[in-house]
This record gives C-alpha cells, structure tokens and sequence, in this order.
C-alpha cells in the first residue's frame, strides 16, 4: 500500500515540474531589460558628466545623467518602444528605441557635434574698422585674423578656453565657458583701440 501511494505521488510531482519549467510564466517576474547609451564626440572621446537625457513611453519614466564616461544607465525596462531625449548645443533631440525579449542588456552610441568659436575683431572707430593678420591663440590652438577681422577655432568639446592676443605690446585674453547648452558657433566681438599706424 505505501509504494502504491508513492508511485502516483512522485509522477504527479515529476509531471507538474514539467509543466511549469514549460507553461508557466517563473515564479518571480523578470526585472526587465538593461538601456546603456554612450555619449561621445566624433572622435571617440566621451562627452563627460552631467548631460541629462529623460526615457520616455507616451509619459516620462526616468531621467539620468551621463557619468565622467558619457555614460547614462536606465534598467528594468520591459520590452516595448521608447523615446530618449537630451538637448544638445540648444537642440532637442530625440531617438526611438525599441527592445525587445533578444538581449538583457541594450547599448546605444550618440555621437554629438563640436562647438566652433568665431571672433573678429575690429578697431574702435567710427565705422568700425576690422583688423586683419591679428594673431589668436585659444588653450594652445593658434589663427590669424582674415581680411574681416575674424578667426576661427573648429571641434572644440565642452569647457573652458581662453583666447589671447597681443595689443599694444600687452597681452589681452578673454575667458570662454562652452556648456552642453550652449550654441554653436559661438561669436564673440571685440573694439581695440588703434595704435600709432593703426597697428597692433
């Protein structure tokens, strides 16, 4: 009699296990699916902290920072279509993502323009004069002014530069702060005073 209550009971237990590993959703529900985006520059370097870049599905469902590695993490999301948004340079942009049950972990790369800095410079008469062959550094890269009195300096990232320029034996420089907000190009002025000859 207990081997004939035994046999049933064991295949009974053997048969459900079958079933369930098979036809039945796991006890606990999976915690969903992993988007890692990137921020870099077209050379590959990363943009750096702060960026902020919101995941959207018909609403808001979080909003994350990039880290020192261009770097946003949004995890547990289930599988379906989404919107991620940031501004850039005073641009919105926004980029569709679609996940679905192929993969746990979901990487994105965004590759995000350069600022560019155009400054002319003039002498302070009426009209305006533009001063040509002026030479500018900025943090290291060196330009001369055109025929307009402009220079410009091209594929700057985020931060802070400092143009220079020598007038009147004396040297002049001026501080630029470029944020991820901020337009591009960025276009400065400056009036110098003329000097004897009308020369630096």
């Amino acid at each position: 009699m207990l081997i004939a209550f035994l046999v049933p009971h064991f295949l009974n237990s053997y048969s459900y296990v079958e079933a369930c590993h098979r036809h039945r959703p796991p006890r606990h529900p999976p915690l969903g699916k992993t988007i890692i985006k990137y921020f870099v520059y077209p050379d590959g370097t990363p943009i750096g902290e702060c960026l902020e870049v919101e995941l959207w599905n018909s609403q808001p469902l979080m909003t994350c920072h990039t880290d020192a590695d261009g770097k946003v993490v949004f995890a547990g999301i289930p599988d379906g279509t989404y919107t991620a948004e940031y501004d850039w340079q005073g641009v919105h942009y926004t980029e569709t993502l679609r996940i679905d049950c192929s993969k746990l972990v979901w990487e994105f790369y965004n590759e995000v323009p350069y600022w560019t800095v155009e400054k002319t410079f003039y002498y302070d008469t009426i009209p305006p004069e533009p001063i040509s062959h002026l030479h500018v550094t900025l943090n290291g890269y060196e330009g001369i002014t055109d025929n307009n009195g402009l220079v410009v300096f091209t594929d700057l990232k985020a931060g802070t530069y400092t143009i220079a320029w020598v007038w009147g034996g004396q040297t002049q420089t001026e501080t630029v702060i470029i944020g991820f907000q901020t337009p591009t190009p960025v276009v400065l002025t400056n009036y110098l005073e003329p000097k004897s000859g009308g020369s630096a």
